[in-house]
């Protein structure tokens, strides 16, 4: 998840979808109240879910200090072998999803184009010009992480279109350095109360409409495709933008290959 967040495109939402574990992060941030945190935290942990939410913040932290580094070096030289990666991988896991959700309708079809639509419109937004102040990173934060924990869009591609991306990711790589770590924790306090409040709408959505919000979040993942994969040709047809892309190098499918293996290799592993 942690490093899904790094790559513009793919959510950390989507990879905890696909392996299984999304509720019980939905469930473990909604019970993030101050009662269960000063009384009841190491009592009711487990029913809580805040084991498995200490886990993964600490698989998130980890790979987010690690891999930064590494992620940017990816980006400015194996971008498309990146994108192909990501690409198998989302494909993948839309046809395992798909295949969780029992009976779908004329009507469940609709709404997944619907979502799809509506997420590849958002991504098409332009970067924001704006002021960098630790206000501003609270607020990027705050957004960030509604769209971390939300299937489909990527809180780092949110993050270029606030015009913070590679801000950020700066500030990370040089987090000890003067005024580095004020902002990575105003960003980080913006995030921690985004997450909250947002894992509480979630939550009353699967609660009530779980089939329907199901299908959402996957036509949210399909939406993603579009910015996953570079648009060189500035094309607006998502079929003749894929056929660009991997009619450059056919190397590019084997990536792709391994995305999709790497998913039903978490799915076998998740059941």
């Amino acid at each position: 998840m942690g490093i899904a967040d790094l790559v513009p495109g793919i959510s950390g939402g989507t990879i905890a979808l696909i392996t299984g574990i999304y509720k019980d992060l939905i469930t473990a941030l909604n019970n993030l109240t101050f009662k269960n945190i000063k009384f009841n935290f190491l009592k009711n942990s487990k029913k809580n879910k805040f084991d498995i939410l200490a886990f993964l913040a600490v698989g998130i932290s980890s790979s987010i200090l690690l891999f930064s580094n590494i992620i940017l070096f990816l980006l400015d030289n194996y971008i498309n072998e990146v994108s192909s990666f990501f690409f198998g991988l989302i494909i993948s896991s839309v046809f395992i999803l798909l295949n969780k959700i029992k009976g779908i309708k004329i009507s469940d079809i609709l709404i997944l184009v619907l979502s799809a639509l509506i997420i590849s419109q958002v991504l098409k937004l332009n970067s924001i010009n704006q002021e960098i102040t630790f206000a501003y990173i609270f607020i990027c934060g705050f957004i960030c992480s509604c769209a971390m924990i939300l299937p489909g869009i990527s809180g780092s591609y949110i993050l270029l279109i606030l015009g913070a991306y590679h801000f950020i990711l700066k500030k990370l790589n040089t987090l000890f350095d003067s005024d580095s770590y004020l902002y990575i924790s105003s960003f980080i306090f913006g995030g921690a109360v985004g997450i909250i409040t947002f894992s509480r709408i979630i939550k009353w959505l699967f609660k009530s409409y779980e089939k329907r919000t199901m299908v959402v979040m996957i036509g949210f993942i399909i939406g993603s495709v579009s910015k996953i994969i570079p648009n060189k040709n500035n094309q607006e047809n998502i079929f003749l933008i894929t056929y660009d892309f991997f009619s450059t190098s056919y190397s590019l499918f084997f990536f792709s290959l391994i995305g999709f293996l790497v998913i039903i290799l978490l799915n076998k592993i998740s059941k």
